[in-house]
């Protein structure tokens, strides 16, 4: 995407996530919602319909038009019930707003807005008072995080929830899970098992390994080869991390996050998962709770519509105490060359499932940090106009507000609203809102 492209596509996807905030808060149901971006005798011109069903059951049908500046743009003869007007303005401060008869005007300079008009048959005269306290701007931020706003939806808690829950109500949705899912259990994250499995390999040699890393980076196990002619048997090890830690609480903790993540795929039954993890935790809790479900770890499956849950592990799969198997060790992504080799073929199962489900589907991403290229690469492709995903990530006690608040508008780049949380159990208490 061209970079004035990436711009106008940013502030076009802020102008669908203020319209939002709009209905959230004038009390419109989150199931009453269906955005459409097709339709016969389509006015040119517009970006995409919304469809609402009123509380007396009245489908009114509204029409989207998105401006990039107000060069040209005819706000009284675009003023007729249904329409709803937005221009994308470098500052809305100063500016002479035209104040509709019937339609809904909005003024966004991506840190703040200004609403005039009519929405749902009720008047609209909104302002938004967050300030810009970060490096970037925080409209993202203030719409996820103000207090003032709650519980002004009968449907939902928050704004953040009742979206979430207009999004995973209409569209197919997946929980996307990476190795946080389980470090409230006690094991380690990526980056955690990675550190461990290089200092295993330098048998210890913090000061070899560290001499090693600064010309190869972070990852040093460059092939597969390296590891048979070392001796070092990988597998064995990956096996032990997995599955033979020191658990910090139970895998029956009704508290845990993978426990909380069970009870949504049994709640929301036809739930898909998208996992980076090579462990059959998942299906070990799935299995004690009764619920039907299919593992997919390779390109040979047969998906059984009855299931619960379908689970995909894209990067492979390697149940407790098999990593002598040809089978699980061949599905593994682990080491630099099978990243390589399956982030460079697009046309692999596992490249096609993400591709397909970042774009199509509502995705939840819980456990991940996404600090890997590849998988902001595959978001970057994947963008939906109309559609959101959704990621929770912890914050640390140490840092500032004003990092939040810009990470939310970096993370908001890649289709991504940003559930901040402050600790590991907030994930269950949101997954049961959803």
């Amino acid at each position: 995407m061209k970079k004035e492209d990436s711009e106008n596509y940013i502030s076009e996807k802020k102008a669908l996530l203020v319209l939002l905030f709009l209905y959230y808060l004038n009390d419109v149901s989150y199931d009453s919602i269906v955005l459409r971006s097709f339709g016969f005798h389509f006015d040119p011109s517009c970006n995409f319909k919304a469809i609402v069903k009123s509380k007396k059951d009245h489908i009114h049908k509204y029409v989207v038009h998105i401006f990039e500046g107000l060069t040209g743009v005819n706000f009284a003869k675009l003023d007729l019930m249904g329409n709803v007007n937005i221009a994308v303005v470098s500052n809305i401060k100063g500016l002479d707003y035209y104040t509709p008869d019937a339609s809904l005007n909005i003024y966004l300079d991506g840190a703040q807005f200004v609403a005039l008009g009519y929405l749902e048959g009720k008047e609209i005269d909104y302002t938004s008072e967050n300030s810009k306290n970060g490096k970037t701007d925080n409209l993202l931020y203030f719409l996820s995080q103000t207090e003032d706003e709650k519980g002004v939806n009968t449907s939902a808690e928050s704004f953040i929830s009742w979206l979430v829950k207009l999004y995973t109500t209409k569209i197919h949705t997946d929980l996307v899970m990476g190795a946080g899912i389980n470090e409230d259990y006690g094991a380690k994250s990526w980056e955690g098992l990675i550190n461990a499995l290089n200092a295993d390999f330098y048998k210890g040699d913090q000061t070899f390994c560290d001499q090693v890393k600064h010309y190869t980076g972070k990852e040093l196990f460059t092939s597969s080869m390296v590891l048979k002619t070392s001796g070092f048997d990988a597998y064995k090890f990956i096996n032990h991390e997995l599955y033979e830690f020191k658990e910090a609480k139970s895998f029956n903790d009704s508290d845990s996050t993978l426990y909380s993540c069970v009870n949504y795929l049994i709640k929301h039954k036809n739930t898909s998962v998208i996992t980076y993890n090579y462990d059959t935790n998942l299906e070990y809790l799935l299995k004690k709770r009764n619920a039907p479900y299919v593992t997919i770890y390779d390109d040979n499956a047969f998906v059984d519509a009855d299931d619960v849950v379908d689970i995909y592990h894209v990067h492979g799969l390697l149940p407790y105490d098999r990593y002598t198997e040809k089978k699980f060790t061949d599905s593994l992504i682990f080491n630099e060359s099978e990243y390589y080799y399956l982030y460079n073929n697009p046309y692999s199962w596992n490249i096609a499932k993400q591709l397909h489900d970042f774009k199509f589907n509502t995705c939840i991403f819980i456990g991940i940090s996404l600090n890997d290229p590849d998988m902001k690469r595959l978001l970057e492709l994947a963008k939906n106009y109309l559609k959101f995903n959704f990621i929770f990530i912890k914050k640390e006690k140490e840092y500032s507000e004003e990092v939040y608040r810009d990470l939310t508008t970096y993370f908001f780049t890649f289709d991504l609203i940003v559930i901040w949380i402050n600790d590991y159990p907030e994930i269950g208490k949101y997954l049961e809102m959803f």
